[in-house]
């Protein structure tokens, strides 16, 4: 019986655990500002300044990102299944960003467009 009760609160254990985390990328994601630190197109890659280029994404589903005084807002959702955010911008659909890493003080994303890859850096 002790065994059984082992394996209970074992299995309990794991179950909570993986909850918590699904939980808390969401959390993450919408806890302010994300600063970037760097962006790589194809092999270049850009470093910027962390007080002037940030992202943030809200709960209630909209995003604002400033790039060196460059400013665009919109609307974003998770798609958690698959780890993409989804950007609609009043000029089109952007494709999805894919999360790389995501915790409470890193964020990595990647994307395409065509033959292109793009990521984006950004901390906390």
């Amino acid at each position: 019986m002790k065994k059984v009760i082992a394996l209970f609160v074992l299995i309990l254990s794991f179950a909570s655990v993986s909850y918590s985390q699904e939980i808390n990328e969401m959390d993450f994601l919408t806890s302010g500002k994300w600063f970037v630190e760097t962006v790589q197109i194809g092999d270049e890659i850009q470093e910027f300044s962390k007080n002037d280029s940030w992202m943030v994404f809200t709960k209630d589903g909209n995003y604002q990102v400033v790039m060196s005084n460059h400013k665009k807002k919109g609307h974003w959702k998770l798609d958690e299944g698959h780890k993409v955010i989804e950007l609609e911008e009043e000029e089109s659909k952007a494709t999805g960003l894919k999360i790389e890493i995501l915790n409470e003080t890193k964020l990595l994303f990647s994307a395409t467009d065509g033959d292109v890859a793009y990521s984006m850096k950004l901390s906390k």
